[in-house]
């Protein structure tokens, strides 16, 4: 196995205030997680998919599995208190399959396009570890005590996004020993970072929308399809 996906899904989503989690949410008769599903099942790049759910939701997330009949998924693994521990244990249950490259993706960024996926795995060749970003436009001031302390220089800051790519037999052997519960990281690029190892940047797409708060929904309806794009409508 070359190329395998970690889709994340296992959060309450307490920000989308929303008595069922975020990613069970429907947008044009499908669940937001299917969306990004679909992303990956449709990839011609794409090997395997594991998916990483709350246990409450693991029975939801086996029938929409076999309601849309997909083929790659090799596995759905309960998450864990924290996304780092989610991450770890689909990571862990990999180690049968053994790809080469492993993508870890959110499961709430329903729009993810065949472009940035196809991006990620080229630069894997070259690359231990790869995600796509965006440019901060805003001008950023770091605050303390409720006053300004300096700005920021814009220039050199970056929103990282989703799916990040990592060779794989490095990123387990870094969630093995990376000391997580100390650090805590929000994102798997900051394990390779804490080990001293280069991460690669690519322009992200600004469809690429990760689904945070209700408005964010919104957005996604708003958006137009790109003219020659086989990607999923929401």
């Amino acid at each position: 196995m070359k190329n395998a996906v970690i889709v994340v899904a296992a959060g309450k989503g307490k920000r989308f205030k929303n008595k069922l989690p975020k990613q069970y949410v429907k947008v044009g008769g499908r669940e937001i997680l299917a969306h990004s599903l679909d992303n990956f099942e449709k990839s011609p790049l794409i090997d395997a998919i594991v998916l990483v759910v709350s246990p409450e939701y693991a029975p939801y997330a086996r029938k929409m599995a076999v309601k849309y009949g997909y083929k790659k998924i090799k596995g759905i693994v309960n998450g864990g208190a924290e996304r780092f521990h989610s991450v770890y244990n689909a990571v862990t249950f990999l180690r049968d399959f053994s790809p080469e490259n492993v993508l870890i993706h959110d499961g709430a960024r329903p729009k993810i396009g065949a472009a940035i996926i196809k991006k990620v795995i080229t630069a894997l060749k070259k690359e231990k570890a790869v995600i796509p970003v965006n440019r901060i436009f805003a001008t950023v001031k770091q605050v303390k005590d409720g006053y300004i302390e300096k700005t920021i220089d814009r220039n050199t800051l970056r929103t990282a996004h989703t799916p990040q790519g990592f060779k794989y037999r490095e990123l387990l052997k870094l969630y093995e020993i990376g000391n997580l519960e100390f650090r805590k990281p929000t994102d798997d690029a900051a394990v390779f970072e804490a080990a001293g190892i280069r991460v690669k940047v690519i322009e992200d797409e600004e469809e690429n929308v990760k689904v945070t708060v209700k408005k964010d929904i919104h957005k996604l309806l708003s958006q137009k399809p790109k003219a020659k794009s086989k990607g999923i409508k929401v």
